[in-house]
């Protein structure tokens, strides 16, 4: 079995990011609804839940993690997660002590994700932000100065940022793979096709390619 891949879908609301799920594997495929909104496509999924709080979606994070019957596991969303923490730090912390919680449990999430023993899917939504070299870039929205000085990206291997592509005339959803040098968008060089920086905006296909190529080069 191949190393277990950290895959971010990063965009603004209404860019595809959840769309891109319609042909996951609806009997291998533990969705995590973190969001608590219905699906944009009709829902199939045989391990599907929608937590009703951080605290339990990072534990469906674990089950779904022990269940053999699963092979990947999308999280929608982390910024649904980290509101719901930032929430709950407010309540019971006080002061630095809520940024001081709220960063810490945004750390344990980050080392789960890291450490995942299967492939997942994590979505976020986008914000701009001022690098650490003072350039403006579109990342992972996360609140808290300790973030936005490095970003959650380091803890995925490949970063996708998802787009609305209108140079043809109609609309496209895209998954892009690299940055333009505003995105924090990263896809190692193995996955990219000579020539291809952006696919259609479907995981599944992805992750097909990317374990595809994983296992021709064994």
């Amino acid at each position: 079995m191949s190393i277990p891949y950290q895959i971010a879908i990063v965009g603004m609301s209404g860019k595809g990011k959840t769309m891109a799920f319609r042909n996951m594997n609806p009997e291998t495929c533990g969705f995590i609804n973190a969001e608590g909104k219905p699906l944009p496509f009709i829902n199939k999924f045989k391990h599907y839940c929608t937590p009703n709080s951080w605290q339990e979606t990072y534990q469906k994070l674990i089950e779904f993690g022990k269940n053999p019957e699963i092979t990947e596991v999308v999280l929608d969303s982390f910024s649904a997660y980290t509101d719901s923490l930032l929430k709950t730090a407010r309540e019971i912390k006080k002061g630095f002590d809520t940024w001081n919680y709220y960063n810490e449990e945004i750390g344990k999430l980050l080392f789960l994700i890291k450490k995942y023993p299967k492939d997942i899917i994590v979505t976020a939504h986008s914000a701009n932000v001022e690098t650490e070299e003072g350039v403006a870039e579109r990342r992972i929205a996360v609140k808290g100065n300790e973030w936005n000085k490095t970003g959650v990206e380091k803890d995925f291997t490949i970063v996708l940022f998802s787009e609305v592509n209108l140079s043809s005339g109609k609309r496209e959803y895209i998954l892009n793979l690299l940055s333009d040098g505003k995105t924090s968008a990263k896809t190692p060089p193995i996955f990219i096709e000579e020539g291809k920086e952006s696919m259609p905006n479907d995981a599944q296909t992805f992750l097909q390619h990317v374990r595809k190529v994983l296992a021709n080069n064994k």
